[in-house]
């Protein structure tokens, strides 16, 4: 993650992220892994993006938006092409889809990267660095060269099981899972929640089990890939 700049009073200015995301789960636990890994970042969640539009035209500035491509409201497209007309914040896109996303689109609109869901932490973080820095960052295909193939998305029967089914899960081990899926501990899980951590370890054993599945990592890459996350 890029370090923060100094100012002219020889101290470090946080650099600030807005994040704005639907689903509150998701959006809980990015905030809480951006706030823990990402050196003086200050990050602002938004659960809708009209909110997040009010702000900007009142004033309120960000080095950066990360937005979910689609939310209830207003789609991620939409929402850059709204603030275009008098913001040039950049923008990242993220998305759970299991097809193609709109490459093209976010290119016109000027929108600086996009990101699957299913993609390692680390993958997210190179993004969102090259942004801050004012570059680019869209995956490729395995050559190197052109968008992403539709079938590298979402590989649901490589990461769940031999037919690819989506498990279903309970509202609360859903909340565990996208907490996980943000990177909080089991204790941190424990204290949002307002649970114990041997209840945190009791939903996490049915989660794995519904993923078949051993390991945090591969439990949330395996949820992003069939779109639960």
């Amino acid at each position: 993650m890029k370090p923060p700049t100094a100012n002219g009073h020889g101290l470090a200015d946080p650099q600030s992220i807005a994040i704005v995301d639907d689903h509150r789960m998701f959006l809980t636990g990015l905030t809480m892994m951006l706030e823990r890994q990402g050196q003086g970042l200050r990050v602002a969640p938004y659960e809708c993006p009209l909110e997040l539009i009010e702000q900007l035209e009142s004033g309120v500035a960000y080095d950066l938006i990360v937005c979910d491509l689609i939310m209830s409201r207003m789609n991620g497209l939409a929402f850059v092409d709204a603030i275009r007309r008098s913001h040039a914040i950049p923008v990242l896109i993220l998305s759970g889809i299991n097809t193609a996303p709109p490459i093209s689109e976010m290119r016109k609109l000027g929108v600086v990267g996009f990101v699957h869901k299913s993609e390692d932490d680390a993958v997210l973080f190179k993004a969102i660095s090259e942004a801050l820095a004012g570059r680019t960052f869209y995956r490729l295909g395995e050559n190197g060269e052109g968008e992403t193939a539709v079938g590298d998305f979402g590989r649901q029967v490589e990461l769940a099981g031999d037919t690819g089914a989506v498990p279903s899960l309970s509202p609360r081990q859903m909340e565990v899972l996208q907490l996980l899926a943000g990177g909080a501990t089991n204790a941190e899980i424990a204290d949002t929640l307002s649970i114990s951590s041997n209840t945190v370890k009791s939903h996490l054993k049915v989660i794995f089990d519904a993923f078949r599945v051993t390991k945090r990592t591969s439990c949330v890459r395996a949820a992003r890939a069939v779109g639960v996350i």
